[in-house]
């Protein structure tokens, strides 16, 4: 006969049972991730000089071309410029923040990568801002279709007046620059055929960076 025998093994509850490790995202964790990573960017990236976040080296380098920027954030100091180089046939993002002891670290960052394309931008008047560079030149259909778009544009500047100061605001593009041989084009924003193509160009040249 073939007796089973069923050996028990106790063993302690407190060298077994013990939790599992708990990951924190308290404010103080971020807090001193963020500040760290700032510091780090701080201490990497190479420091140029600009006016304003508004014309970063892209832009003023550019003779051909659309510039679209975001106006900085009061709250939190971002921004965005986004350029369309026409000569160079590439889009350019500049996604910056405003530096300032009180702020913290809110720019979108894809670590360690990014070291190689950030800047520190320091202007006459003292301030500083924390920039990362985005290029993108593999859009062969988009660059002609922003090409089409601009030769448009241009016919239509060059039938109609320049562009009427009471319209700027309420068409909503007045961060928008056009650059033609090294020369800012004045938009008659209250031409709706010119309003819609700069929609158009904006709409473009965002959409390389958001897919």
């Amino acid at each position: 006969m073939i007796r089973v025998i069923t050996i028990a093994l106790l063993l302690p509850a407190l060298g077994w049972a013990q939790a599992p490790i708990q990951f924190s995202n308290s404010t103080k964790a971020i807090k001193q991730y963020e500040s760290s990573t700032l510091e780090s960017l701080v201490e990497r990236c190479p420091v140029v000089r600009a006016e304003s976040y508004q014309a970063p080296d892209e832009v003023r380098a550019m003779r051909n071309g659309f510039v679209d920027v975001m106006t900085q954030n009061p709250q939190t100091g971002l921004y965005s410029v986004f350029v369309f180089d026409q000569d160079k046939r590439s889009f350019i993002l500049v996604d910056g923040q405003a530096l300032s002891r009180d702020k913290k670290l809110s720019l979108r960052l894809v670590l360690p990568r990014d070291y190689g394309r950030c800047r520190i931008v320091r202007t006459p008047q003292g301030s500083e801002m924390l920039e990362v560079v985005h290029v993108e030149r593999n859009y062969v259909s988009d660059v002609q279709r922003m090409q089409k778009l601009s030769k448009e544009l241009l016919e239509l500047q060059a039938a109609g007046a320049l562009q009427p100061a009471a319209c700027a605001a309420t068409a909503g593009v007045q961060n928008v620059q056009f650059m033609d041989a090294g020369n800012r084009v004045s938009l008659n924003v209250c031409h709706e055929a010119t309003a819609t193509m700069v929609e158009r160009l904006r709409k473009t040249v965002r959409k390389v960076h958001e897919r």
